[in-house]
């Protein structure tokens, strides 16, 4: 009897082992398809309020041409469409952190929310589809945080410079626009911390980090363009592109 269930036992533990060993290959044969996965080509734009983002975008995506486009505003459509939310909640949230009691008074007031933890799924699942498609110009939303495969940017100025600008583009005084500059920064920097828990400036965070004080959009993105084209030296155009996102069902 004895010997009956060593062998009963040993028989066990080598089934155990070779199922352990199955799924070691195929977790290993997983990561092996991912690496070999075609990177297609990505930039992500982290920006300063005042320093010409959308504008730069703007004419990188003319540089580059298609099938190239900008995710920007587009984010919210698509969100909101995978959420089956309205837009105007996403906005309300879109790099922005949210409190607990801001949440809850909302619910309180009748308000329709959608809840932090739940905006960034829907955020990262919309990031990491964008990805897969490739070709694509993603502003803000710490897009370079999710996707590290990316062409990671971050534009940057002066106090200064940042304040002038918001001035002639905003209509604002210089108080005005020196109170929104730092409100914007406050909010950016605490949804990042809350999304990816990083800082915004994070060593490592970019690959590259352009000062605007003295450049056009048009100038930046000359740089930009460059820097992509040494990054995706064969570029192949996609299949079909992922209008689909921002259709709503």
């Amino acid at each position: 009897m004895t010997m009956v269930r060593i062998s009963e036992d040993s028989r066990l533990v080598d089934q155990r082992v070779t199922e352990s060993i199955v799924r070691l290959r195929s977790i290993e044969e997983i990561q092996r398809r991912e690496r070999m996965r075609t990177v297609l080509p990505v930039v992500t734009i982290s920006r300063q309020l005042g320093t010409n983002g959308s504008e730069t975008a703007q004419k990188l995506v003319e540089m580059l041409g298609s099938p190239w486009q900008v995710w920007d505003q587009q984010i919210i459509d698509a969100i909101a469409n995978h959420a089956e939310v309205r837009k105007e909640m996403v906005q309300s949230l879109d790099e922005h952190a949210q409190g607990e009691l801001e949440t809850v008074v909302k619910s309180l007031l009748g308000v329709q929310v959608i809840e932090s933890p739940s905006y960034h799924k829907h955020l990262a699942e919309v990031l990491l589809t964008i990805e897969r498609a490739g070709f694509a110009i993603i502003l803000g939303r710490g897009a370079n945080f999710l996707l590290p495969r990316a062409l990671r940017v971050r534009l940057k100025a002066s106090m200064p410079v940042r304040v002038e600008r918001i001035m002639k583009q905003m209509n604002m005084t210089r108080e005005q626009a020196e109170r929104t500059i730092r409100e914007s920064d406050k909010q950016r920097t605490a949804f990042i911390k809350q999304m990816f828990g990083q800082q915004i400036d994070e060593e490592g965070a970019y690959d590259l980090v352009i000062h605007t004080d003295s450049l056009s959009p048009e100038g930046v993105a000359r740089i930009i363009h460059t820097a992509v084209l040494v990054k995706y030296p064969d570029l192949e155009k996609p299949s079909s592109p992922v209008y689909a996102l921002v259709h709503k069902r």
